[in-house]
This record gives structure tokens, C-alpha cells and sequence, in this order.
């Protein structure tokens, strides 16, 4: 399994613009994988965005993700769920959901890292990388931390995030990251579906 190309959206760090239009314009792109992370808002606005963006992954081929909310996604039953050092635990989350459901987690150092790869999930989250306005609540984490953790035969898929954009992408790949994490460099941009196009032919481009 690679996530990819993986965008994360926020409803309350999107500008001025239109959830659902700028939903349709990222999961129609060139991107892989949309996680929706929504701290915010009730449950109802809550669903009924994560309903919107599992249709419309469904009619692209897209990879959904949920961000934390447990309860939620075992009501829309994305593709897999996100979670947080404060958040439900990796064991519980496996316990919960279908067999096949992916399950990924934030890490910021190697410590952690190796943690996470004997827990049953399908990737490990590494960041932030760079400094972000996107996420308030970050651990300040490096790409020597990625490189460390690939010395070791790293068994789980590590995708990188935090602070990255098109300038920053060589060198996250050149870290060894399998899949690329990105948010405002994106769902800020006055193009977010060019904006994807040209992230991921560097990305492409790289693995040739």
C-alpha cells in the first residue's frame, strides 16, 4: 500500500474558499489520498463532509482518511482512520474496524517510530518536518529521523508531513519517505489542483 500523494483538508484552514468545491478540485486531481481532520465542528457538519468526501473518493478511485473522530468514522466507514498521540489508541482502533482498514499514527522521533512499527498499523506518520501554520499542536521532528528509521528496515510504510511544499519534496523523498503528507501548500493555493499536478510529477518524476 503508498498513500502517495496524501492531502490533508481542513474546513476551519481553507481561506475563503468553498469546502466543496475545493474537495472536488483535490480529490479529482493528481493527488492519492484526502484525509479530512476537522477538530471543530459537530457531528453533523462532521458527517455530513465526510459523506461528501467518501463519494466523491468513491467516484475517483481515491483514498479516504479519517482524522481522530472515532465515533464518526465508524458511521461513514472511510478507508482508514488517522490518530494522535491523545487520541484513540492504534490496538483499539485495529479492534474496532474491518480487517482491511487502514490505521496510520504521528510520530516525531525514532523512539517513537520504532513504537509504532510493532503496533498493527499501516503506516507511521513522521513530522512535523518543517515549521506549519497548518497545525498548531506540533512536535518538531527532521528528516534525519525518517532517514534512522529506513537504516533499519523500516517494515511499515513512513509518510512525511509537515511544512512540506513543492521546493521541499527532493529532499523529503531523498529521506527515504514513501508517501508525501501535505495540507495548505495545497488547499491554500489559488490552484490546489495544479498545485497537486506539479507535486506529483516531481514525485513521479523521482521514482523513475
Amino acid at each position: 500500500m503508498k498513500l502517495g500523494l496524501y492531502v490533508i483538508i481542513d474546513p476551519y484552514n481553507i481561506g475563503n474558499k468553498n469546502f466543496n468545491n475545493l474537495c472536488t478540485e483535490i480529490v479529482e486531481s493528481d493527488i492519492d489520498t484526502i484525509q479530512l481532520r476537522n477538530k471543530y465542528g459537530d457531528k453533523e457538519e462532521y458527517l455530513k463532509q465526510a459523506f461528501f468526501i467518501k463519494n466523491l473518493c468513491k467516484k475517483n478511485n481515491k483514498i479516504f482518511i479519517i482524522n481522530d473522530r472515532v465515533g464518526e468514522a465508524l458511521e461513514v466507514m472511510p478507508h482508514g482512520i488517522h490518530v494522535g498521540r491523545k487520541d484513540t489508541s492504534v490496538q483499539k482502533c485495529r479492534d474496532l474496524f474491518p480487517k482491511k482498514f487502514i490505521i496510520g499514527n504521528s510520530n516525531a522521533t525514532f523512539e517513537e517510530g520504532k513504537i509504532s512499527e510493532k503496533l498493527p498499523t499501516n503506516y507511521v506518520a513522521i513530522g512535523s518536518l518543517f515549521e506549519t501554520n497548518s497545525k498548531k499542536d506540533t512536535i518538531p521532528s527532521s528528516l534525519d529521523v525518517i532517514k534512522k528509521l529506513k537504516k533499519t528496515n523500516f517494515k511499515k510504510e513512513v509518510v512525511a508531513i509537515g511544512g512540506i511544499n513543492k521546493n521541499r519534496i527532493i529532499k523529503v523523498l531523498d529521506s527515504g519517505a514513501d508517501s508525501i503528507c501535505i495540507s495548505s501548500a495545497i488547499t491554500l493555493s489559488d490552484k490546489p489542483a495544479l498545485e497537486a499536478k506539479n507535486i506529483k510529477k516531481i514525485m513521479q518524476d523521482y521514482a523513475k
